[in-house]
């Protein structure tokens, strides 16, 4: 649909006489075309989101600014000043709220002031890109740094053994990890080649991205003497209040002091434009050195690796789930064809009995391909992502596999299209995988905290450390599972619902669970911070929330469905609307045939406000995580086929 965006702005403050006849037309945007603009990227890993954005582009007609004019009438010897802000609306606080500050909102790209109009037809231009605060956390090493090869790692560890006591302390923390010294030694100089990344000057737009949705814009024309009484932090975007805080100049100049002083003429057009980010396959899977655990090995190939050229053009990584000895399977010595063996329940039991003694069984922990590149593969019109075939017991294993998306984003309704990994076979047994598609944390350094938590949030994995009031760590999941659709009966107080999670039993059908988590690590700012199920009304619908136990870090609504519902189509689609205050998932077989499937709020839990990325992935859990368990993973065979999902599109609105 096309939409004129050249259209005469409101005049929003009631006024005099006089403050009407200043203004004769106003237009902003007027070479806007679209009203829904895709972004462009192509420079996207090294610039951010940039829009317009037309480097790298044949087409020199694409927009390179935002364009806006306006004419004055004026008395000559009245010096008018003027400034353009712009704001994301879709996703954002009211800019009466407390934390408006952390709208996403931007001017020109520099940290100039108001500009003196010295002209009756003023033309001026602007564009929407990243850190437009230029706030100091954001800043780091140029992009090219962030580029790890073998020659900085062997130089690094040609530096840790020429330093005496750097090398003494590793030969100390490899007693203590378990580890070689060999080992240690990479293991550290990986982590100092992380660190630099952070230290620079270079403004790293990329690290507060634009965020998706429908932008306004706010023209402000104000005579000298009102110039003199805006404070610097608002004619200053960069610069903070005398409370150390930034402040939203939609808040001042709509509903605070700015909306009070005589000379000040203040314009909005609540919808300039609307961006939209589409990640498609095609560029290939990038992998990140200082991401690859221990002993993993690359199979380097022209569209997925560690090349330079994947480094600053890819969309996608190859993704290493965390890994922990600790967390042990103990499987069956069984190998089957999970597509064309009759592997049945009778089976399962039969095997259950026959190998109880856990020394019979195939012991390994929960762990990663070990070859990156040879399980995810970029087929330009789909990403296939495929757990490896177990072809003896002496190689047999459940790895996990995965790709994320490189690009961080802060809010959106980001949408999946994809196959996943079959589950189930025909007599309703399960694979052992869980297929999941999860938003986490993009960065675990300072500079990606989440807001300040005034009871504190506790460390990841540690529930019962000390709480901090700032956390890099955010999650927000899709994981599909086979388990009950109810908790644990000892946790209902409603007898009929007691009895139900009593009396399922999940090997008579094909019903999976789709678990829908958002990770807060146990913030108990939320008013409605309950545990261990809550209910949660919304659009109509009562959704079953589980918090295990007050320190538990994370809150989950379960939603069945049937496997055939998801797996026997080409594609389906999975959505996670995020926003400041809410969160929806959703599901359906088209786009525009979505249904909401679960629904938390910042009353109940703990929005996160930081930037995130997308990831797929096929994972081998231990059955106590997903109580009540349907069946034992350590029971569930290896499997001799390959177990293959696909990654389609996603897209960010």
């Amino acid at each position: 649909m096309k939409l004129v965006i050249a259209v005469l702005l409101i005049l929003l403050i009631t006024s005099c006489k006089e403050k009407i006849n200043l203004l004769e037309s106003v237009n902003i945007g007027y070479n806007l075309i679209d009203s829904v603009y895709e972004v462009n990227t192509a420079n996207i890993i090294t610039n951010g989101i940039v829009f317009p954005d037309s480097n790298e582009q044949s087409d020199k007609s694409v927009l390179s600014n935002i364009k806006f004019k306006f004419s004055i009438k004026k008395n000559s010897s009245q010096k008018l000043f003027y400034k353009i802000y712009y704001q994301n609306e879709s996703y954002k606080f009211p800019e009466t709220d407390s934390l408006a500050y952390e709208n996403f909102y931007g001017s020109w790209n520099d940290t100039i002031g108001f500009k003196e109009i010295t002209t009756e037809n003023v033309i001026d231009s602007f564009i929407i890109i990243g850190n437009p605060r230029f706030e100091s956390k954001f800043y780091g090493a140029k992009i090219d740094d962030y580029y790890i090869n073998d020659s900085l790692i062997n130089e690094t560890i040609k530096s840790i053994k020429n330093d005496e006591e750097w090398y003494n302390m590793i030969v100390e923390k490899a007693k203590k990890n378990n580890y070689t010294i060999d080992e240690q030694i990479y293991l550290d100089a990986l982590w100092v080649l992380k660190d630099k990344r952070n230290n620079g000057n270079e403004n790293n737009r990329w690290k507060r991205n634009p965020r998706m949705g429908q932008y306004s814009a706010l023209l402000i024309v104000c005579t000298e003497e009102a110039l003199k009484k805006i404070p610097d932090y608002i004619k200053f975007i960069n610069k903070k209040n005398e409370y150390g805080q930034y402040v939203n100049p939609y808040s001042y100049f709509l509903f605070g002091e700015g909306s009070k002083q005589d000379g000040i003429y203040t314009y909005l057009d609540s919808f300039l434009v609307k961006l939209k980010l589409t990640l498609k396959p095609g560029t290939g899977i990038y992998v990140d050195k200082v991401k690859l655990p221990l002993n993993t090995k690359i199979k380097e190939s022209q569209n997925c690796g560690t090349s330079h050229r994947l480094f600053k053009h890819t969309l996608f990584e190859h993704f290493f789930s965390h890994e922990n000895k600790n967390f042990k399977l103990n499987t069956i010595p069984v190998i089957i064809d999970w597509d064309k063996d009759k592997f049945t329940l009778n089976d399962y039991l039969y095997y259950k009995k026959i190998f109880s003694d856990t020394n019979k069984r195939v012991s390994s922990w929960i762990r990663n391909t070990s070859c990156a590149c040879e399980n995810v593969i970029d087929n330009n019109n789909e990403i296939e992502i495929f757990t490896p075939p177990s072809e003896n017991i002496n190689n047999a294993a459940k790895l996990n596999v995965g790709i994320k998306t490189r690009i961080g984003i802060c809010y959106g309704k980001i949408t999946a299209k994809v196959k996943l990994a079959k589950m189930l076979n025909e007599n309703n047994i399960w694979n052992g995988v869980t297929n999941a598609i999860w938003l986490i944390t993009q960065d675990l350094h300072s500079w990606n905290n989440r807001r300040f938590s005034k009871n504190g949030y506790t460390p990841k994995g540690n529930p019962y450390g000390e709480k901090q009031n700032f956390t890099p760590y955010s999650e927000i999941d899709f994981e599909i599972i086979k388990a009950s659709p109810y908790w644990p009966a000892h946790y209902y107080k409603d007898t009929k619902r007691k009895k139900l999670s009593e009396k399922y039993d999940g090997t008579k059908d094909d019903t999976i669970i789709i678990a829908l988590t958002n990770w807060d690590l146990a913030s108990k700012d939320p008013e409605n911070f309950s545990y261990p199920i809550q209910y949660i009304s919304h659009h109509n619908k009562i959704y079953e929330a589980m918090r295990w136990d007050e320190y538990y870090q994370a809150l989950t609504i379960r939603h069945p469905i049937s496997h055939k519902e998801i797996f026997t189509k080409d594609y389906y689609y999975f959505q996670i609307e995020w926003k400041p205050t809410e969160i929806i998932w959703r599901i359906g077989p088209e786009k525009n045939q979505l249904h909401e499937i679960g629904y938390m709020n910042r009353t109940n839990t703990n929005i996160p406000n930081n930037q995130m990325v997308l990831v797929f992935n096929q994972e081998f859990h231990l059955s106590e995580w997903w109580p009540v368990p349907v069946y034992d993973q350590d029971f569930l065979p290896f499997a001799r086929n390959k177990i293959a999902g696909k990654i389609y599109e996603i897209t960010v609105e």
